[in-house]
């Protein structure tokens, strides 16, 4: 090993910035190796005209023990969303509200909403109640921060048959599997049941969870990261394939040749990670293999004026309503610094199969189709937005799959994963997926590095 060791981050999204950060506040030479032309991943944020557009992940919650660390540290300001998020949900013909916030004005539209017999039967509401009690009684092993006190959660089950057994069919189709597709942009048997837990609960039940943004939005936030990481970062630098020295790691290849290093975090995507190192031992292959991904098309609309009632942020669309569009939100809601003055940003969610309809096909047939669709169901909706932006996800969120996340814990407590030294993943599916995942997983990654330089 040198007398000034170095370490090389492949990949430059939150986990790879965060890995960097914490390595270059510790005092350790470290090299940035991202292939796009930017950094910040799926975190991204695009400039249109007066708009600031988050194309990616656009939500801290006041529960992101590690994201907020982060941003007191840089400096960045977060700020709670100026009332709690409300929604509604789409069936019979019309939306019925659902109210953000623990307050009891917000408990009693909510419940006025269940009874109503619209939104829930009786038997519906009452199996959305027992399901609110049972994440409520575990609400303890839903931390972001600690990934491994979820971990007896985390069996072979999905989303859709813990949902099924634990609240019925009904509370699935029209309000639990709509919800969780809005903060997944997958349908629930594709997502693992720990993570379906943990993600009901923060976003939907937890009046503590409170949703808060970095002033500017997540591009503030990215680009305050990065700036932190200084000139370490080498943008549109594809990496080629790690290198390693029997079992241990030794750099990366690039275009320009060997990048060098006495230690590397593989801050990808579990995909890109098996892509570029296809000599990793054969376990963590099969256990990197199980990370999935959801599949999205988000196209965004900037208008003079939100079309979705006063203050609500998101409306979900059940499979059984036979959409293409899965959810419609207001991302000014999270962020009114991103928009000008009175205008909004609706963001029209397309997941799955029929978002894999919409890859191909360009911008100008997309852009109008899907606003017809959203103009079905919010017929206020400007025919004549002041922009639309398409913007394709083929992977999206980390749907961390039964098991997974077991399996990973597991294999991360040998010396190196899967027996490889000076090797460390970070990314979000290291841990519950989210913002505060990917940020966690790369401080963990570096003071993991850290302590095998020393």
């Amino acid at each position: 090993m040198s007398s000034d060791p170095t370490v090389l981050v492949v990949g430059a999204g939150l986990a790879g910035l965060a890995a960097a950060y914490t390595l270059e506040r510790s005092g350790v030479k470290v090299k940035v190796l991202e292939s796009a032309a930017r950094p910040g991943g799926r975190a991204r944020s695009q400039v249109i005209g007066e708009f600031r557009v988050d194309l990616g992940a656009n939500m801290f919650l006041e529960v992101y023990g590690t994201a907020r660390r982060i941003a007191d540290r840089l400096g960045v300001p977060l700020v709670r969303t100026p009332v709690p998020v409300h929604g509604g949900m789409y069936r019979n013909g019309r939306f019925h509200g659902l109210y953000g916030g623990s307050g009891i004005a917000s408990m009693l539209k909510n419940a006025r909403t269940m009874l109503s017999f619209k939104l829930l039967s009786p038997r519906g509401a009452w199996q959305a109640i027992r399901l609110a009690r049972t994440l409520e009684a575990r609400k303890g092993a839903f931390d972001f921060d600690d990934p491994s006190r979820l971990l007896d959660l985390d069996n072979g089950e999905n989303a859709a048959q813990f949902l099924t057994t634990e609240s019925g069919q009904e509370a699935l189709d029209w309000l639990f599997g709509p919800g969780l597709s809005g903060y997944t942009f997958a349908h629930p048997e594709q997502v693992g049941a720990a993570f379906a837990m943990a993600t009901l609960w923060h976003n939907s039940m937890n009046g503590d969870a409170w949703p808060c943004l970095p002033r500017g939005g997540m591009g503030a936030f990215v680009d305050a990261l990065a700036d932190a990481c200084g000139p370490c970062i080498r943008l549109s630098t594809p990496v080629r394939r790690m290198v390693f020295d029997g079992r241990t790691a030794k750099g990366a290849v690039t275009d320009a040749g060997l990048v060098e290093a006495d230690a590397v975090i593989c801050a990808t995507t579990a995909s890109d990670a098996l892509e570029i190192a296809p000599d990793l031992p054969s376990t963590l292959r099969e256990i990197l293999r199980r990370v999935t991904y959801s599949r999205c098309c988000r196209v965004f609309f900037g208008v003079d004026s939100s079309p979705l009632p006063r203050d609500w942020y998101a409306l979900g669309i059940p499979r059984q309503a036979v959409s293409l569009v899965s959810g419609i939100s207001n991302s000014a809601v999270l962020a009114p610094e991103t928009v000008p003055e009175g205008k909004a940003v609706i963001d029209a969610l397309v997941i799955d199969r029929q978002a894999d309809e919409l890859f191909d096909a360009s911008d100008d047939r997309v852009g109008p189709r899907v606003l017809s669709e959203v103009r079905k169901f919010v017929p206020q909706m400007s025919r004549k937005p002041i922009f639309t932006h398409v913007h394709r996800w083929p992977e999206a969120v980390c749907l961390s799959s039964g098991g997974t996340m077991s399996a990973l814990h597991r294999i991360g407590l040998e010396e190196g994963f899967g027996g490889v030294r000076g090797l460390f993943l970070a990314g979000e599916y290291m841990g519950v997926p989210s913002v505060n995942a990917a940020l966690k997983s790369g401080v963990d990654a570096a003071d993991a590095a850290i302590k095998w330089l020393d």
